[in-house]
């Protein structure tokens, strides 16, 4: 576990080792958890990988992209930073692993996730789908 660089001292994160089929982000207090973000990859990432002959073993090679298919912080800790810290981890982590990008759909308040979304890099279209190219 590491530091969650946020406004709450003492938010810990694990996250993934690796890249697989799902992606799962936890930050926690003490031993509660306060919050987490879930990745999914797309199931034409695989068959497109094997097609070129790679990762037999069925593992996700780096170049495919993730759906964010949620990411969630507990009521009490909403509005301290913990989001966006935890947004700009799984944005580090796919760049690591060169992730080619990053897409979903927004859902809640589309003007507030639009700036918010926005001032992370992502480019947001009107029907709220979200994507971050990475490169």
């Amino acid at each position: 576990m590491s530091n969650l660089d946020c406004n709450v001292p003492n938010i810990k994160l694990t996250k993934p080792d690796g890249l697989a089929p799902r992606l799962f982000f936890q930050a926690y207090s003490g031993a509660n958890p306060v919050a987490y973000a879930q990745l999914s990859s797309k199931p034409e990432n695989q068959s497109r990988q094997r097609a070129r002959g790679g990762a037999k073993d069925g593992s996700i090679a780096p170049g495919v992209s993730y759906c964010l298919k949620v990411i969630e912080v507990s009521q009490n800790y909403r509005n301290q930073g913990i989001g966006s810290a935890l947004l700009e981890e799984v944005i580090r982590f796919c760049k690591e692993e060169r992730v080619s990008s990053i897409h979903g759909e927004a859902k809640g308040e589309l003007e507030i996730l639009r700036k918010w979304y926005e001032g992370k890099g992502f480019a947001m279209d009107q029907s709220a789908n979200i994507e971050l190219s990475i490169v």
